[in-house]
């Protein structure tokens, strides 16, 4: 399927550091490159790999929300992980951009094998209608990660303000959503440039396995 609309990127936030900005477009393309070839190379055999392994890493028990997203060009395709979660009794819900908003919406999707109506952007997404969940697992898509667990995505911001806005509102007492990060393995670096307003992900999974960060290694220990 096509990527967004260059609309779509020429929406994206621009940091105050012109130098992290340009360190950021630098990796970006390199990493698309990769992520590119991945993908043509063996997509579809590592897509299924890679739901192995966040299954046998990631516990989500039946009634939970999972946040997925519709593969765009050369993202690695959560869809095989996301039936096999919907048939253990998960909740799939896909991110929803919103008019004048960088915090995305998640709304219910029932039947994945079917391609949802385009959204903003030509991006499909479940149209409205359709039931709004808060997710307490988010499957990213992302151009880029490194060891400590900095992402590197498009640079529209959505994700980053959408996490931030989830873990600073979560009931107290309640556990913050799991940031999950979904990519080819050759999209790792050693180390990301980043900036105050880039969140961090608590887990990346690739077809090599499932790595944890912060306290979420800790526990997994």
């Amino acid at each position: 399927m096509a990527g967004p609309s260059a609309s779509f990127f020429q929406s994206r936030l621009i940091s105050t550091d012109p130098d992290t900005d340009a360190r950021k477009a630098s990796f970006r393309a390199k990493l698309k490159q990769r992520r590119a070839e991945a993908a043509a190379a063996n997509g579809a055999a590592i897509a299924q790999l890679a739901a192995e392994r966040f299954l046998a890493a990631i516990p989500v028990k039946a009634g939970q929300v999972v946040a997925g997203y519709w593969p765009m060009g050369d993202e690695l395709d959560p869809r095989p992980l996301l039936q096999q979660l919907q048939r253990r009794g998960a909740l799939i819900v896909l991110p929803v951009i919103q008019t004048g908003s960088r915090l995305l919406l998640f709304r219910l999707c029932k039947d994945l094998s079917q391609v949802p109506p385009a959204g903003a952007y030509g991006i499909p997404a479940p149209p409205e209608g359709s039931s709004p969940l808060q997710p307490d697992v988010l499957l990213v898509p992302l151009v880029g990660f490194d060891r400590e667990g900095h992402r590197l995505g498009m640079g529209g911001g959505y994700y980053d303000t959408t996490l931030r806005a989830l873990r600073r509102t979560r009931a107290a007492g309640a556990k913050l959503p799991l940031a999950v990060g979904y990519a080819f393995a050759v999209q790792q670096v050693a180390e990301l440039p980043h900036g105050d307003g880039d969140e961090m992900l608590d887990w990346v999974v690739t077809e090599r396995g499932a790595v944890a960060f912060g306290q979420n290694a800790k526990e997994s220990e």
